[in-house]
């Protein structure tokens, strides 16, 4: 500043060249110094000050706001962006379904006009056939007596189990009736046998002491004279009986245990062994005669359910030749592209039709979808059941919204043609309600909602700057910025998610200048100064 000063100085001076000094000279020079000082002054307090809106500050008025972004909490929309194509979710095709041969006289009766506008369940097209007429009379017939056979075989059938069934129980009664003997013999006849003998051979025993006792107390008596040999002899013939009467009765349990116990068990035994078997011959008889009535029902049956389908099928044939409409729309001739007006075959009454022929299409508008496709990268994002956002160029002013119902699980390179190396999915986005303003065909422009993310901070995607893997962020610090190395996360086409370095109310600066830039970290060799904000795997990809 002092050699500008002295510069104008010396420039003052030359001009007066040798003349003398005039009055005032000295106030015009001191004027002259004090312009260009100021002048001075405002130079450099411009070129220092004017980033960060600090001359206007000095000057008396405020910083201009509208460089700086506000810094506060909001909700981030993750989105993905993609195009594609109106099509109505169903298409219907109305095909002669009269099948076979020599149906002769197969024509058209009547049928709507082109283009006419119907409902669901309208008649559109009338078809005549007298040979199918009298060919389903024919299996009608048929049908009734097949029935009667069958409901003969159902009865035989019902009458065999109830005589099966009381055989069985005969049977299985007898065999009952056997196992309580045998049960009856043991626990009952044979015990109350052995019983009836022990209580014999007991009471011989006690028989047998009374009187021994009573023998030898006589004897010495009758030395005496006070028995006399009569009662002796009576006695010893009394314990002599008793004695046969004892063997007689061990000789009784003895039989009773080893001849009768195994002779009536073996006997009761075999005949409850017979009356099993039997019951199970019974049973075998009875399964074979069910399965002959039965095997007699399921031929009746199957004979009638083969002639059953032949009978609907030729009646669903004679009712296709009555056409209903399936939905509402809008009725065309023949089939929906361009193959139908090459064809020879025409939509008039009078007309002949062929089986599999098509007739009229209806192109159902009452329900659409977008189809799209959608970057193997972006997969993994994306999943059924999300929300999103479609417009038509062709109804401006207007947004739809939609779901996410179908993603094809493999992709495919069907706009390989002209990409080779790209790999898509497959995508069907369902709108929801009915629009009759839209028309297939239409191009659509989707938005899938990725995330949403609630009270995060964002700056604007040009406020980021990135070296390396680092990332910054111009912060306002009074009346000047400085760089602030933040982390980020999500981000869509406008706004990036800072994680860490930002706090709430922070003022990030809109477009910083070169002197700014200038105080940002060097770059890394074969980096570029300045790359987009890195995204996560819920950011948007423009």
């Amino acid at each position: 500043m002092s050699s500008t000063v002295h510069a104008a100085s010396t420039g003052v001076h030359s001009t007066s060249g040798t003349a003398s000094p005039v009055p005032g000279t000295k106030r015009h020079r001191r004027a002259a110094l004090i312009g260009i000082l100021v002048v001075a002054v405002g130079v450099t307090l411009w070129v220092t000050m004017r980033p960060a809106g600090m001359l206007r500050g000095l000057i008396g008025g405020a910083p201009d706001t509208s460089m700086y972004y506000v810094v506060q909490p909001v909700t981030l929309h993750v989105t993905l962006k993609e195009d594609g194509s109106l099509v109505p979710v169903n298409s219907v095709e109305l095909k002669c379904e009269v099948q076979g041969q020599g149906f002769a006289g197969l024509t058209i009766q009547s049928v709507v006009d082109e283009s006419t506008h119907v409902k669901e369940g309208d008649l559109l097209i009338e078809l005549t056939s007298d040979d199918l007429k009298d060919r389903v009379e024919t299996e009608e017939m048929e049908l009734r007596k097949l029935t009667a056979g069958l409901e003969d075989a159902e009865q035989a059938l019902t009458i065999t189990r109830s005589d099966n069934a009381t055989q069985i129980r005969k049977a299985d009664i007898a065999l009952e009736v056997a196992q309580l003997e045998l049960q009856r013999y043991l626990e009952g006849d044979y015990e109350k046998s052995k019983a009836s003998i022990r209580i014999s051979i007991k009471q011989t025993k006690m028989e047998i002491e009374r009187t021994t006792d009573e023998l030898e107390k006589s004897r010495p008596l009758e030395e005496k004279g006070f028995v006399t040999r009569s009662k002796i002899e009576e006695l010893e013939d009394e314990l002599e009986r008793l004695e046969m009467t004892l063997a007689k009765h061990e000789l009784e349990m003895l039989i009773l245990d080893e001849y009768e116990l195994k002779k009536n068990k073996m006997q009761k035994t075999a005949a409850v062994e017979s009356a099993r078997d039997e019951l199970d011959r019974e049973r075998q008889r009875a399964a074979s005669r069910e399965k002959q009535a039965l095997a007699r029902v399921e031929d009746q049956s199957q004979s009638l359910a083969i002639r059953k389908r032949r009978f609907d099928r030729m009646k669903a044939q004679l009712d296709s030749c009555r056409i209903v409409a399936p939905v509402e729309g809008i009725v065309q001739y023949g089939e929906s592209n361009e193959r139908r007006r090459w064809s020879s075959n025409r939509i008039a009454p009078g007309e002949q039709v062929h089986p599999g022929q098509t007739l009229l299409t209806i192109p159902d508008t009452s329900q659409m979808k977008v189809s799209t496709r959608i970057h193997e990268a972006d997969r993994h994002r994306v999943h059924e059941g999300m929300s999103c956002l479609v417009k038509v160029p062709a109804v401006p002013g207007e947004t739809f919204s939609g779901k996410l119902v179908k993603i094809a699980k493999f992709a495919d390179s069907e706009r390989s043609w002209w990409n080779p190396e790209l790999k898509e999915h497959a995508t069907e986005i369902l709108l929801d309600g009915n629009h009759p303003a839209l028309s297939p065909g239409d191009t659509a422009h989707i938005e899938i909602l990725i995330e949403e993310l609630h009270d995060v901070l964002t700056v604007p995607v040009q406020c980021v700057f990135t070296r390396g893997s680092r990332h910054f962020v111009f912060v306002r610090d009074g009346r000047s910025a400085e760089p602030v190395e933040v982390e980020i996360g999500a981000a869509n086409t406008t706004a990036v998610e800072v994680t860490k370095g930002l706090s709430k109310a922070k003022q990030v600066v809109m477009a910083p200048d070169e002197r700014l830039l200038a105080m940002l970290p060097a770059t890394a060799a074969g980096q570029p100064e300045k790359t987009p904000p890195a995204r996560s795997a819920r950011s948007t990809r423009r």
